[in-house]
C-alpha cells in the first residue's frame, strides 16, 4: 500500500509541476513574441507601424487576445410615466436579447420610485445603454464600472488542466489496484479531485457569465403632479368643516363630562338639601 500512495502523490506532484511550467513557458513565450514584435514595429517606420502590431497581436495566444472583462452600469433617469418607461425597458430587453432579473416600485412623499435589474449581452451593452437613456425626460446620471479578470480566468483554466490530469492518472491507478486498502485510498484521492475540479469549473462559467453578460441597473423616478387650486388657495372647506364638528363635539362632551363629575363630587351636600327642599314644597302646597 505504501508503494501506492508514493506513487500516486509523485504522479500528482510530476503532473501539477509539469502544467504549471508548461504555462508559465506559453506565457513567457507570448511576451517575448510581444516584445519582438514591438522591436519590429519600431524599426521599420512609421508606415509599417499597424501592420507590425496587427501581427504582434495575431501571435498572442487565443487565451490572452480574448481578455475577460466583466461591465457594470448604473442609471437614473427622470421619467413621466414610471409604469409606460418599465414597459418599454422589458420590451428594449428582448430586443436586445437580455433578461430581467429583479424590479420593483414604492411611493414617497412627491415621487413614484421604480427599481430595475438587467442582464445584458456584453456585445450588446453601449447600444442597450442608447436606447434607455432616451426614456429620460429630465435629470439623468449614469456610471459604469469594468473589471478585468483575465489573470484569474487563466489561473483557474490552468489549475483545471492540472486537477484533470491528475484524475485520468488516478483513474489509472484504480484500474491497476488488486488490494483493497490500495483501492480505498485511490477512491479517497480520486473523489477530493474530483470535488476541486467541480469547484474550478463552477468558478470559470461564473466568470464566463458575469463577462459574456453585463449587468445594467436602472433607477426611474415619477414626480408626483401638485392638487390643482383655484385663486391660490387648495379646496379646504370640507377640511375645515370636519375639523369644526369635531372641535365641538369635543367641547360639548368635555361639559358634560364636567358636569356630571361636579354633581356626583357634590352630592352629599345636594342630596340632603334637595330632600329637605321637597319636603317643604309638599307642605306648602298642602296647604294651599
Amino acid at each position: 500500500m505504501n508503494r501506492w500512495l508514493f506513487l500516486i502523490f509523485a504522479s500528482i506532484l510530476i503532473l501539477v509541476g509539469c502544467s504549471s511550467n508548461e504555462e508559465r513557458n506559453s506565457l513567457e513565450r507570448s511576451d517575448q513574441a510581444t516584445d519582438h514584435s514591438s522591436e519590429q514595429s519600431k524599426d521599420s517606420g512609421a508606415t509599417e507601424g499597424n501592420s507590425s502590431s496587427a501581427e504582434a497581436t495575431s501571435e498572442l495566444p487565443e487565451l490572452l487576445q480574448e481578455r475577460k472583462v466583466i461591465f457594470n452600469a448604473t442609471l437614473s433617469l427622470s421619467v413621466e410615466n414610471l409604469t409606460l418607461a418599465m414597459n418599454e425597458i422589458k420590451e428594449s430587453t428582448k430586443v436586445f436579447e437580455g433578461y430581467v432579473v429583479e424590479e420593483s416600485t414604492f411611493s414617497v412623499d412627491n415621487a413614484i420610485i421604480g427599481s430595475m435589474t438587467i442582464r445584458i449581452p456584453q456585445s450588446q451593452f453601449d447600444a442597450y445603454l442608447r436606447k434607455v437613456e432616451t426614456l429620460a425626460k429630465g435629470e439623468r446620471q449614469k456610471s459604469i464600472t469594468s473589471k478585468d479578470v483575465t489573470e484569474n480566468y487563466v489561473d483557474l483554466s490552468s489549475r483545471l488542466k492540472a486537477k484533470e490530469a491528475v484524475q485520468q492518472r488516478l483513474e489509472s491507478f484504480l484500474n491497476e489496484a488488486t488490494k483493497t486498502d490500495d483501492l480505498l485510498a485511490i477512491s479517497n484521492e480520486l473523489s477530493r479531485v474530483q470535488e476541486e475540479i467541480e469547484q474550478l469549473k463552477g468558478q470559470i462559467n461564473y466568470l464566463d457569465n458575469q463577462s459574456d453578460y453585463s449587468t445594467v441597473t436602472i433607477s426611474l423616478e415619477q414626480k408626483k403632479r401638485p392638487v390643482p387650486s383655484i385663486g391660490g388657495r387648495d379646496f379646504e372647506t370640507l377640511s375645515e368643516a370636519k375639523h369644526l364638528f369635531i372641535s365641538t363635539s369635543n367641547g360639548l362632551l368635555a361639559f358634560f363630562s364636567k358636569t356630571i363629575i361636579l354633581l356626583i363630587g357634590l352630592s352629599p351636600i345636594l342630596l340632603p338639601l334637595l330632600i329637605i327642599g321637597l319636603f317643604f314644597l309638599y307642605r306648602f302646597r298642602k296647604k294651599a
